[in-house]
């Protein structure tokens, strides 16, 4: 395992933001001349498809993480809400470890559950409701159908899943602290995700982090640097 560990969220690569696809790049590179190993908590695309445009719309992206991988650097891929049709097989060509919603991880001493967010609004009951009982069936269409139908029906999902999320009270867009605690009382040290493009670091009670990683703009980068089991937000490019 790498001596420095990256984690980002909510990059939200579209089509044709070139921008910030080079901005994302060069982010990769970076952490390839630093050794690092890198851990994306879900929404790395804005929407996602399994068919042969939205592969090449995005290929130079998966060469990028791939160079990671072969590099001997390791890159996991957690799905979050608007990347949740990316299949592990798509991710094992290029060497990514596909993560799934959440998953709990030893490093540098420190047992951390990463996830992308989502699973933690527990108080958005139509948003849970409706992840429950649509992703399902989208997963299930996203194998058979033709790539232009496909990548409309992807598309209205994710405008759909905005919807959802977006006509609930305030309070409902909150992390669940009961679902926090109970994280931190099976021996979680750290929770770590995204979602809410709101940067947290917040410590407990007994030397535990609740993080929330920063979202991505055109123009700059937020991430986590983990480094001898230390957390820090950074900025690419630094100012």
């Amino acid at each position: 395992m790498s001596s420095k560990i990256y984690f980002i969220a909510d990059v939200h690569l579209e089509r044709d933001d070139f921008k910030k696809k080079e901005l994302f790049l060069a982010f990769v590179e970076m952490v390839k001349s630093n050794g690092g190993d890198l851990f994306i908590l879900g929404d790395l695309f804005d929407y996602w498809a399994n068919n042969r445009r939205v592969m090449q719309d995005n290929h130079t992206v998966f060469d990028a993480l791939s160079g990671l991988t072969r590099h001997g650097l390791k890159v996991g891929f957690l799905i979050g809400n608007r990347d949740l049709l990316l299949r592990e097989k798509v991710l094992s060509r290029y060497g990514i470890d596909f993560l799934g919603e959440s998953k709990r991880i030893r490093l540098q001493g420190k047992t951390l559950l990463l996830t992308h967010g989502h699973l933690l609004y527990t108080k958005d009951v139509a948003f849970q409701r409706y992840r429950k009982t649509k992703w399902p069936i989208y997963r299930a269409l996203d194998a058979f159908l033709p790539g232009f139908i496909e990548n409309a029906l992807a598309e209205r999902f994710i405008l759909k899943s905005k919807q959802v999320i977006s006509a609930q009270e305030p309070w409902r867009l909150q992390f669940s602290e009961e679902a926090i605690e109970e994280n931190f009382s099976q021996g979680i040290d750290a929770l770590i995700c995204g979602h809410s493009h709101q940067t947290v670091i917040k410590r407990y009670e007994g030397n535990k982090y609740f993080i929330v990683l920063p979202c991505w703009d055109d123009g700059r980068g937020g991430y986590l640097l983990m480094e001898d089991g230390n957390f820090q937000i950074k900025d690419f490019p630094r100012d």
